[in-house]
């Protein structure tokens, strides 16, 4: 059986049918609250509003969002599973700060792999997967005109996402996954994005694939996306030692 409805309506339900029934709900109201916390502290921290090595307190968030500790540190702990926060003992909670060596690292198999996979699509051809490109790239045109960060981002991530799976291979999917889930990724894209001159430089490299896949040129399509990958961890690495006040 399929139910059509919200996290939140499918908690109100249980939450109703646990009081008709006489069991004890406390659980089940702090699982809705922690996910409700974790989302938003999340949100904060992947578009920028909370930057790489700021501590988080416990006592500031509890009383922003209006809930007791333990709700936050149930959020802190799925967060740092997820890699966007550190949990030091002594000192407390902060936003992942990544080494420059562990940016290079990451950013050479994201190049590699994703510029296999944008070769990989532009041999395969697919229709459906290139009109899905062409309209991240419209969106992504459009949120520069408006200003929309926020709009660019999300066409950002449907483009590398059709990408992915337009390559069609599960294996490389798997790997890529694999990588992007130790990096708060869409935090880096805000962040290299913040400079209206990287946003122009950053449509012009998507254009550059998606072209190259429209033609079908798998080495050509494979060469732009690296390109842009590549040039993407060098703005990244000089955005995040500036927020950090280090020297380049």
């Amino acid at each position: 059986m399929t139910y059509n409805c919200t996290y939140q309506e499918l908690a109100w339900y249980m939450v109703q049918t646990f009081k008709k029934e006489g069991l004890f709900i406390t659980a089940i109201l702090t699982l809705g609250i922690t996910a409700q916390v974790t989302n938003a502290i999340r949100e904060s921290i992947v578009t920028g509003d909370y930057e790489p090595g700021q501590k988080l307190s416990e006592t500031v968030l509890s009383e922003y969002y209006k809930v007791s500790r333990t709700p936050i540190r149930e959020a802190f702990k799925q967060l740092e599973r997820e890699g966007l926060v550190e949990i030091i003992p002594r000192v407390g909670t902060c936003v992942t700060k990544p080494t420059e060596k562990e940016l290079d690292e990451l950013f050479t198999l994201k190049e590699v792999m994703e510029g296999l996979a944008a070769g990989l699509l532009a041999e395969s051809g697919n229709a459906e997967d290139i009109n899905n490109l062409k309209q991240a790239v419209s969106d992504m045109e459009m949120a520069i005109q408006t200003s929309d960060k926020k709009l660019y981002v999300e066409a950002n991530d449907v483009f590398h996402s059709v990408i992915q799976e337009g390559a069609n291979n599960s294996k490389l999917s798997y790997m890529l996954n694999l990588l992007l889930n130790q990096i708060p990724y869409r935090q880096y894209v805000f962040l290299t994005i913040e400079d209206p001159n990287r946003r122009e430089r950053s449509l012009k490299e998507h254009q550059a694939v998606l072209i190259a896949i429209e033609k079908g040129n798998r080495e050509e399509a494979e060469k732009a996306m690296r390109e842009h990958v590549k040039a993407s961890g060098m703005q990244l690495k000089m955005d995040i030692a500036k927020k950090l006040g280090q020297k380049k």
